[in-house]
């Protein structure tokens, strides 16, 4: 394990990499982070950065087909992969550590020098349009897309990162390439290498392989978060199938934000883990759902905070009003000692247990540069979360989840819609709304 220090460069190209080295272990992590994602399209051009992702993977200089990526990977026992983001996109090889060298270099002809072959650019349209269609066809999927859109309605954050069928269907060969080259700058870059390596010959080799890549002015930008919000809203998709499917969020915090570590606490009570109180009321007690849980978003300016859950569309209402009770009380009372004990004992053992390879370890330093702050160590971060009180989860409790900040996403079978509208918009506000966001960015909420 090494996530108690780190050795960075800065290349003079604006690239930034961070080696982390593992002797106990045999493999060797890459991971590498471009500031760049769903953020950052216009409507017209939405689900670009997607796009690019995957014709990344379609051939590039000395590896000009899919299979020969693969295999150059796989081949070895290695894994190869990468996800798109609202605001990164992050690509990974664990690979046997005789094997870096060849593997960095890969991914830095993937990254820089890619095809973008016609005929695979076409044939990857359509698999895209299909995942597209396959997402709108999983309830959980489309609950949650139509939950973005109800809590941030045209702003590009209500967007599906992977894109609308009609502006993939639009995009063209000429559009990859220009987004491309304008958001694929070394300046852009965080490259991320532990395991078993040697820091200064990381450096050595990455500075050889890298060093040509012309940094460019940052021309792609993102707007910045709604400075208000049309709450609440909803989505509604009337369907015929077994179960409904209901999302609820509201704004939450920034990724920087000093209440983060009392976030993650509330969130781990809340919902996060079979032990929270979600769980034990809404399945273990009263068995009015199958799936449910909580979750948290963080992004540059803004956040979400949010649950899920899946319910007979019988004890739809009974669901709902069972999740405000189960927020009310992590309002009205300050959690006990004894749960607050076992809160920061369950968040330390996941940080603990989550850093143990060099995939975790790569991806934590990664993370929190492309973030833009100064990397915490693990000691550091369990000491911060050590530091939270009862008095801070329940204020953070009450600044978060209030009915006229609410976003209600539904799939399911439904009578009539104005039950769910009814539901929402006669909720009485569980405690009086606080006259700052709890971003502190005075933004009206």
């Amino acid at each position: 394990m090494n996530l108690q220090s780190y050795d960075a460069y800065t290349l003079a190209n604006g690239l930034t990499l961070l080696c982390a080295p593992m002797p106990a272990v045999r493999s060797v992590s890459l991971g590498l982070i471009v500031r760049i994602g769903s953020r950052y399209e216009p409507p017209a051009l939405a689900g670009i950065s997607h796009f690019i992702e995957h014709m990344l993977f379609k051939g590039c200089r000395d590896w000009p087909s899919p299979l020969a990526i693969a295999s150059e990977i796989e081949g070895r026992g290695g894994y190869l992969n990468a996800s798109t983001g609202q605001e990164f996109t992050s690509f990974w090889i664990k690979i046997g550590s005789g094997h870096w060298q060849q593997s960095l270099k890969l991914l830095a002809h993937m990254i820089r020098f890619p095809l973008f072959d016609p005929v695979e650019c076409e044939r990857e349209r359509n698999v895209i349009l299909d995942e597209i269609r396959m997402y709108r066809d999983l309830p959980e999927d489309l609950v949650s897309i139509l939950c973005n859109r109800a809590l941030w309605g045209d702003h590009p954050l209500g967007q599906d990162v992977a894109g609308e069928i009609e502006s993939v269907s639009a995009i063209t060969l000429d559009d990859l390439r220009d987004f491309h080259h304008r958001g694929y700058r070394p300046n852009r870059v965080i490259l991320s290498v532990a395991g078993a390596i040697e820091s200064q010959a990381v450096y050595e080799y990455v500075r050889a392989l890298l060093a040509d890549w012309e940094p460019a002015p940052d021309s792609l930008s993102f707007p910045p978060a709604p400075s208000t919000y049309v709450l609440p809203a909803h989505r509604i998709q009337v369907q015929d199938s077994q179960q409904a499917h209901l999302q609820l969020a509201a704004p939450g915090l920034p990724r920087l934000h000093p209440d983060r570590y009392a976030l993650s606490l509330l969130n781990a009570a809340l919902g996060e883990a079979t032990t929270s109180r979600l769980w034990q009321r809404l399945r273990e007690e009263l068995g009015v759902a199958y799936s449910i849980g909580s979750y948290v978003n963080m992004f540059e300016d803004c956040g979400v905070v949010g649950i899920y859950g899946g319910c007979d569309p019988r004890r739809l209402i009974e669901t709902l009003d069972e999740i405000m009770r189960v927020w009310q009380s992590l309002q009205e009372a300050p959690i006990t000692d004894e749960e607050l004990a076992r809160l920061k004992e369950y968040v330390r053992g996941r940080l603990e247990l989550g850093s143990e390879d060099s995939s975790t370890v790569a991806s934590w330093w990664a993370r929190q540069v492309a973030a833009g702050t100064e990397p915490l160590t693990l000691d550091e971060v369990i000491a911060a979360t050590e530091q939270v009180t009862a008095a801070d989860i329940r204020r953070l409790a009450q600044q978060l989840w209030q009915p006229q900040r609410l976003a209600l996403g539904y799939v399911g079978p439904l009578d009539d819609e104005r039950i769910l509208v009814d539901w929402l918009q006669a909720r009485s506000p569980l405690l009086p709304l606080h006259e700052q966001s709890p971003a502190q960015t005075g933004r009206q909420v």
